[in-house]
C-alpha cells in the first residue's frame, strides 16, 4: 500500500503517451514545488476538505461515424494518473456512461480540495480546470502554450461549441504555478450508446491527508467497445452492454460472421477466421483494468451470458499478513456453451488466478470479447469517501480488504454508477 505522506509514483511505468515524466522527475518537482507534502505527523493544517457539486465543462457534437459508418472518433482519453510537470492529475473518481443524447458528448467536473474556509475551497474551485486537447502533441502544456487547433470541442466566434475530433485528452488543469496536492476533480463523461471504439481512463488517490484518504474509482456503465484502464487503489465496476464480441466490427459483417457457412466443411461455421470482421483484422471489445503496482483494487465486470468472451482475471499479490492472494471469480458465463479454462485456469490450488473462454463458437478461433483483469496488491485499504465521512479526529481510518476480482452476469444490472460508486 503507498505511503500516505506522498503521491504514489510507480517505480517503473511505460512512457504514457501523454508525455508523463519519469518517476524521478516527478518526485523532484513534487520535493520543489510550492505546496510540499505534509509529513505523518502533520496536523493536517488544520484544513477541511471540500466537495463542489457536479457542473457541466462541456456539452457538444461527437460525430463518431461519418455518413457511411466509418469512424471519425476511435480513440478518447480521460484522465492522468501521474500528469505531467507538477499538473493534469485528477486524483478522483472517473465515471463514463453510455446513455447520452446521439452524437453528444457531455463533460462534467466535480471539483474537490482541502482548505481553512469554504470560500478558500471555492477559490480554489476555480482554479481546476477542464483541459481538452489533442493527445498525439506530446507532453500537455497549459492552455496558453497550446496550438488552438489542437483544441477538442471548443467554440466558434459565436459561442457555438465545435464538434469533438478525434485522439482527445480530457485532463484536469489546475491554474496555479503547481497543482495543490489535495485539488482534483471527479470526471463524468456521457456518451452516446452507440459508440463501439477505443476509451482510456487513468486515475489515482487523494492520500495526503491521513485523517482522509479518499480513493479514485472507476465506473463505466453500458460499454460496447474497449476500455483500458490504470487506477491505484479504489473499486472499479464496469457493465458490458455488448452482444457481439466485435463492437467496433460493421454490422453487415458481424451478420456475415454470424450466419458464416463454408462450403469446404459440413454444416454452418459461424465465426470461421475467414468471416468478415475476423479476416479483416477487426479488433474484438476488451475490458482491461490495472492497478498500478503494488495497488490493490477491487474489480467487478458485468458481461451478458451468452457473450463469446475471453477472460483473465488475476490477483498478483499476496497479503503480507496472511500470505495469501485474494480471490478471483467467473460466474453466470457459458450461457451458449459451457467454459473452456486455460492450463491452470480453474485450479482450486490457485484460487486467484482463474482464465478461459465461455460461448465460443464451435467454427471460432482463440478469442472473443476479451476481460484482462488485474490486481497488483491484496491488503487492507483504508478510505473515506466523501467530506461528509471525514471526521478530523481520526488518523486511521476503517479499511477493508482489496485486491478481489469478479467476472458476473446480471450482478450490476439495472444499477447506476452513483448506486454503485462508494462515494455517490
Amino acid at each position: 500500500m503507498p505511503a500516505k505522506s506522498s503521491l504514489f509514483i510507480p517505480a517503473a511505468r511505460a512512457v504514457r503517451r501523454l508525455g508523463s515524466q519519469s518517476s524521478l522527475v516527478v518526485l523532484a518537482v513534487l520535493a520543489v514545488g510550492c505546496e510540499p507534502p505534509p509529513t505523518l505527523e502533520s496536523t493536517e493544517f488544520n484544513e477541511t476538505p471540500y466537495r463542489d457539486q457536479w457542473r457541466t465543462e462541456h456539452e457538444g457534437a461527437f460525430e463518431a461515424y461519418d455518413g457511411e459508418g466509418n469512424p471519425v472518433i476511435s480513440d478518447l482519453q480521460i484522465g492522468s494518473a501521474l500528469g505531467s510537470a507538477d499538473n493534469f492529475i485528477n486524483r478522483g473518481d472517473v465515471i463514463v456512461q453510455f446513455d447520452g443524447a446521439p452524437n453528444t458528448i457531455k463533460i462534467e467536473f466535480r471539483r474537490f480540495t482541502s482548505a481553512a474556509t469554504q470560500s478558500d475551497a471555492e477559490a480554489n474551485f476555480e482554479k481546476v480546470q477542464l483541459w481538452a486537447y489533442n493527445s498525439s502533441t506530446g507532453s500537455p502544456k497549459k492552455p496558453g502554450d497550446m496550438d488552438e487547433a489542437d483544441r477538442c470541442g471548443g467554440r466558434d466566434v459565436n459561442g457555438v461549441a465545435n464538434p469533438w475530433s478525434d485522439g482527445c485528452a480530457i485532463l484536469v488543469y489546475y491554474t496555479g504555478y503547481t497543482q495543490a496536492l489535495r485539488s482534483g476533480a471527479d470526471i463524468r463523461v456521457t456518451l452516446p450508446a452507440d459508440y463501439h471504439q477505443n476509451l482510456g481512463i487513468e486515475t489515482s488517490d487523494n492520500v495526503i491527508q491521513n485523517s482522509y484518504p479518499n480513493r479514485g474509482n472507476v465506473c463505466v456503465a453500458g460499454l460496447d467497445g474497449a476500455v483500458d484502464i490504470e487506477m491505484q487503489s479504489g473499486v472499479a465496476f464496469v457493465s458490458v452492454a455488448s452482444s457481439t464480441a466485435y463492437p467496433s466490427c460493421t454490422p453487415a459483417l458481424i451478420e456475415d460472421c454470424e450466419n458464416f457457412d463454408d462450403p469446404s466443411t459440413p454444416g454452418p461455421d459461424a465465426w470461421s477466421k475467414d468471416c468478415g470482421c475476423i479476416g479483416q483484422n477487426y479488433e474484438p471489445g476488451r475490458v482491461r483494468i490495472t492497478s498500478l503496482e503494488p495497488a490493490s483494487v477491487d474489480v467487478v465486470v458485468d458481461v451478458h451470458a451468452d457473450l463469446w468472451t475471453n477472460f483473465r482475471a488475476e490477483n498478483a499479490g499476496e497479503n503480507s499478513l496472511a500470505d495469501k492472494h485474494c480471490p478471483s471469480t467467473v460466474g453466470g458465463l457459458g450461457a451458449n456453451g459451457s467454459i473452456e479454462y486455460g492450463d491452470g485456469g480453474d485450479d482450486p490450488n490457485k484460487p486467484w488466478l482463474r482464465t478461459g473462454m465461455a460461448n465460443r463458437p464451435s467454427a471460432a478461433p482463440a478469442g472473443g470479447f476479451q476481460l484482462d483483469l488485474m490486481s497488483n496488491g491484496c491488503e487492507p485499504v483504508d478510505h473515506v469517501e466523501s467530506p461528509s465521512d471525514w471526521d478530523a479526529e481520526n488518523s486511521d481510518p476503517e479499511s477493508d480488504l482489496r485486491g478481489k476480482i469478479e467476472i458476473c452476469s446480471g450482478c450490476l444490472a439495472a444499477k447506476r454508477c452513483d448506486e454503485l460508486l462508494p462515494g455517490g
